[in-house]
């Protein structure tokens, strides 16, 4: 259930291997396939609707270390969890029952729901439904003071739906809405809720009737009743991760599917109002609000221009991901189903994006003092910044929580990456640089440039690279070894510590061997004996962990 949208941004690229050809969504399923599983354990499985044929494939790796995919038969293909996919659907719910005259967009949550909740709030009450399926309610992304991962995932699969309502009653806002968008499972579940009150049904009992039997859809479930066979096992990692079952965020994220499956359901929404989901398919894609540099309709995100859009939504559980992605002006569809979290999966969609909207890849030369003035931090808003350096004669660029990539030089004041489909427009004002636009897939996001200090040198030298790179080793008493894997890519320190996704690191300025991580309140420390090389790591987090080195990187 979480929107990997804002992740996206420019990407963090990290799977082992090149392409040697670019991906696109006219390549071979099993090559799409193999790249979003990358290496972990578990299975893929690509479905491909391109020139009026349907093409599948499914590869599955064992866990045992060192085990190969294994691409299987096409027919029976498994469910996944699609995640926050399911929010489409109750998009479309919604979308019918505005068709239909039986709720407005404009409905508040106030009246809807008169005589249910005692509201403490009036911001509260006087949300509006087009508030909630475009994520501008105000509401935050889950409710109460949630402050870590597995509380948010407690939450999500055990509130009752009488837990959601008395939540919603003392539910507290800054402002009265619109607000900027701000991804909200919360906001999804309470259209779920609304439209289950309205038609005195259960969420997922609206979902067959109204959209998966009609579509023929019918291995598109919550419950998995007798098709529990053939559920993939979910991974984290190289852990097992548990199924999530959901009741008051059904609406947000509880489906089971088969690419197959989301295939049929993407074509119905591409055939709009002659299809068989009539107007209501094109009501749910037309746009409502702005998104994170796009549009979003009916909870669906849209990109690129009328003349070449994209409808997508993607989804995250505990052990899977999933993309459902269509290109109105082809009639192309792609769904992308993963049975681990960790999996590559957006490395292969951004790439497949960047086929659909490439970029200038002629460089032009520029003189290093021209260069040295688009260095700076460039900031979207508190949580999202461009961080863009000068180092080596090139200019670095990476947004928060990822790593820097080089982008060359096209034209004046414009960049490209041409690998990940990504421009970037530096914006003047009385002769000096103000701002930041960043085009990708169809999408603008604009940055502010701001006063924060800039790093100076945040690529390592390659002998620091083999100086800290290899296998570091913490013991710990009554407890398993955690392990750490350090490795420098293109002179960027990443860092895998147990079971946890490998991740960027940072040098902190002024601090000999000490990295800061950026999605975590933790730093490293590397001790290095006198030839120079790291002997240990220090990982300073709630405490001190030191872990022994073991062995060099490969």
């Amino acid at each position: 259930m979480i929107h990997t949208a804002l992740v996206a941004l420019l990407g963090l690229a990290l799977a082992a291997g090149a392409q040697a050809q670019q991906l696109s969504i006219s390549s071979e399923p099993a090559a799409l396939a193999r790249a979003a599983l990358g290496g972990e354990a578990g299975a893929a499985s690509v479905a491909v609707w391109r020139e009026g044929r349907q093409s599948v494939a499914t590869l599955r790796r064992a866990p045992d270390v060192g085990a190969s995919a294994l691409l299987m038969p096409a027919e029976p293909l498994p469910l996944h969890e699609i995640g926050s996919i399911s929010k489409v659907f109750t998009g479309l719910l919604l979308a019918q029952a505005v068709e239909k005259g039986d709720l407005g967009l404009d409905d508040n949550l106030g009246q809807l729901l008169k005589g249910k909740v005692e509201f403490s709030s009036v911001e509260v009450a006087g949300i509006t439904l087009r508030q909630l399926v475009t994520h501008s309610s105000c509401l935050p992304r889950q409710f109460g003071e949630l402050r870590n991962g597995p509380a948010i995932v407690a939450q999500i699969r055990s509130t009752s739906r009488a837990a959601l309502l008395a939540a919603l009653a003392s539910q507290k806002l800054p402002q009265k809405g619109p607000c900027p968008a701000l991804y909200s499972n919360y906001g999804m579940a309470m259209i779920g809720e609304v439209l289950s009150q309205r038609y005195g049904r259960p969420w997922n009992e609206l979902v067959r009737d109204n959209i998966t039997l009609p579509l023929g859809m019918a291995d598109t479930v919550q419950h998995l009743g007798d098709k529990a066979a053939r559920f993939s096992s979910g991974f984290d990692g190289r852990l097992s991760a548990p199924a999530w079952d959901m009741d008051a965020f059904a609406g947000a994220g509880a489906l089971r599917s088969t690419v197959a499956d989301l295939v049929l359901f993407g074509r119905a929404i591409l055939a709009g109002r002659n299809g068989p989901l009539g107007t209501a398919a094109e009501r749910l894609v037309t746009p409502l609000g702005s998104y994170r540099g796009g549009e979003i309709g009916y909870a669906i995100f849209v990109s690129g221009p009328p003349s070449r859009r994209t409808y997508s939504h993607d989804g995250q559980t505990g052990g899977f991901q999933a993309l459902l992605s269509l290109s109105a002006d082809t009639g192309e569809v792609m769904a992308v189903l993963v049975s681990n979290r960790q999996a590559p999966m957006w490395d292969m969609a951004r790439e497949v994006s960047a086929s659909r909207f490439p970029v200038r890849n002629q460089a032009i030369t520029l003189e290093p003092e021209k260069l040295r003035a688009y260095a700076g931090i460039y900031r979207v808003d508190p949580e999202l910044a461009f961080i863009c350096v000068v180092q080596d004669g090139q200019l670095l660029v990476r947004s928060t929580r990822n790593i820097f990539r080089a982008y060359i030089p096209v034209a004046s004041d414009v960049f490209t990456r041409p690998a990940g489909g990504v421009q970037l427009t530096f914006v003047r004002q009385h002769d000096g640089i103000v701002a930041l636009r960043l085009e990708q897939g169809g999408n603008t996001t604009d940055a502010q440039r701001t006063l924060e200090a800039v790093p100076l040198q945040p690529l390592l030298s390659a002998e620091l690279a083999r100086a800290y790179a290899g296998r570091y080793v913490a013991t710990r008493f009554l407890a398993p070894p955690i392990e750490f894997d350090v490795r420098v890519d293109g002179g960027q320190m990443l860092v895998k510590g147990g079971n946890y996704p490998r991740v960027p690191t940072f040098p902190i300025p002024g601090q000999l061997d000490r990295f800061r991580y950026e999605n975590a309140p933790a730093e490293l420390q590397f001790e290095r004996d006198a030839d120079g090389r790291a002997t240990a790591l220090v990982l300073h987090e709630n405490g001190a962990l030191r872990a022994l080195r073991v062995a060099a990187a490969p």
